[in-house]
């Protein structure tokens, strides 16, 4: 099937990121969008202004023609009444993941996998694709601060994706390159297990193309495993590693100089000096190194490249800085997982000087009872630690799972549990020099206020 060949699409949970992407594209294709999320955003408004049509009131009664196919995220529960009718009418349903299948097939598409690093990643390739004179089309997990947008689109001949471990979902797709960022314990309601999420990791990589490409982190090879190892080798496919130190691409000579990161890029065959980031932090390092890796393999000029590198401006929620003045700056991140933390506490203390003040919204009860230890070991790193209550997003609240199941844990002499939006009074009282907000949650929803009153503007 082909998304061209409906008339009128609508989608459920519009205003997801990944959701969002997709309907412009169907934009794009001329096809009627229309759909429902629970609250408007950026996003929304956005989608809006381009001619979606967009309801936030579960009502079917607020629906606007005859939708021929209905696009879905798991978020989406099943009582909901718009998805209750859709499916007493038997309209045809799939999920964002089969339709993104459907986009993509026959089309040369690079896919970033991994546990974190893949929005970050993804948006690096596909700016400098467009910085080397690579057209390309890129649906992206994040607002990508270059272009205040999570959709490219300039040529249908190339796709950067996400493919994203969340319910299985990258194994709709069949890349010719990919890059697998990390491999860490995640999502394990959806996959019981660790070993049972390695190995969708492993099914994943086994659906590269014939004759393409896997950029690797070099220290992932165990964890891939020799059979899969062997199996793309028959398959003709080149397995490329990538590090800060080690790797076939990595790092060479990495300093910081005033929240700037500079290195020499020692590829095969090639150095290339003079690298810099202006993306605070190793981890960021690390993504740009694979970012860099994929561009040249797929033929973009090394000069091009070094170039544009410094004039990448993030992604939304990526250690983003928000506010920065003499006295004092604030950070928001999207750090969720115990590792992601670990990257931006760590990339704040390198970055800025005084101590460091964190809030944390952990996301999702079943994550807060999976990985509460290495959230606690994570949170502990921070000069003053706040904790905020669980953001529960799809799920329903599991007995004895709350924020205090990681507050016990932490040994932080500092720490602090604010309840509700008790800690907005908080940091407005304390004025922490270096503050940095965390978590996938809506936390970030405050930050503007927060900062007209804390900063006073």
């Amino acid at each position: 099937m082909e998304l061209k060949e409906y008339r009128h699409i609508y989608f459920l949970g519009i205003g997801g990121i990944g959701m969002s992407a997709l309907a412009r594209i169907c934009l794009l294709w001329k096809i009627k969008v229309s759909g429902y999320d629970r609250q408007a955003s950026s996003i929304t408004d956005a989608l809006i202004a381009d001619g979606a049509e967009i309801q936030f009131i579960d009502d079917p009664a607020l629906i606007n023609g005859k939708p021929d196919l209905v696009i879905y995220t798991p978020a989406i529960p099943a009582e909901s009444k718009l998805r209750i009718h859709f499916e007493h009418f038997n309209t045809p349903m799939v999920k964002r993941s089969e339709a993104l299948e459907w986009i993509t097939k026959g089309v040369d598409t690079i896919a970033v996998a991994g546990t974190h690093g893949k929005t970050t990643t993804s948006s690096m390739i596909s700016f400098l694709l467009d910085q080397v004179g690579i057209k390309h089309t890129a649906l992206l997990g994040g607002i990508a601060a270059n272009y205040r947008s999570n959709f490219i689109s300039e040529s249908l001949e190339l796709m950067v994706v996400e493919a994203d471990e969340y319910d299985r979902s990258f194994l709709r797709l069949h890349p010719k390159w990919a890059v697998l960022t990390a491999m860490d314990p995640d999502h394990l309601d959806i996959y019981g297990t660790y070993e049972e999420m390695q190995k969708g990791y492993r099914q994943f990589l086994m659906q590269i193309q014939p004759g393409g490409i896997l950029i690797y982190r070099h220290d992932l090879l165990e964890m891939i495993g020799k059979e899969v190892s062997d199996q793309l080798q028959r398959n003709n496919v080149r397995m490329i590693s990538y590090g800060l130190n080690a790797g076939e691409y990595h790092t060479s000579d990495l300093k910081v100089e005033k929240g700037v990161w500079h290195w020499t890029l020692v590829a095969p065959e090639k150095e290339i000096n003079e690298m810099a980031l202006y993306m605070p932090g190793r981890h960021n390092v690390m993504n740009a190194t694979a970012a860099c890796a994929m561009v040249l393999e797929v033929g973009g000029e090394e000069l091009k490249l070094k170039k544009a590198l410094p004039e990448f401006k993030g992604v939304s929620r990526r250690f983003e800085i928000r506010y920065q003045d003499d006295e004092q700056v604030m950070i928001d991140d999207y750090a969720h997982h115990p590792e992601e933390l670990i990257a931006a506490i760590t990339a704040a203390r390198e970055t800025f000087s005084g101590p460091v003040t964190g809030v944390f919204q952990p996301h999702l009860y079943s994550r807060t009872k999976d990985l509460a230890q290495g959230f606690a070991d994570a949170l502990d790193l921070l000069d003053v630690p706040v904790l905020i209550d669980i953001y529960p997003a799809r799920e329903k609240p599991i007995p004895g799972v709350s924020s205090q199941t990681i507050f016990d844990l932490m040994k932080n002499p500092n720490k602090k549990w604010c309840r509700g939006d008790t800690w907005i009074d908080w940091i407005i009282e304390k004025k922490p020099k270096v503050l940095i907000t965390l978590g996938a949650g809506d936390l970030d929803k405050h930050i503007p206020d927060l900062i007209r009153t804390l900063y006073k503007k």
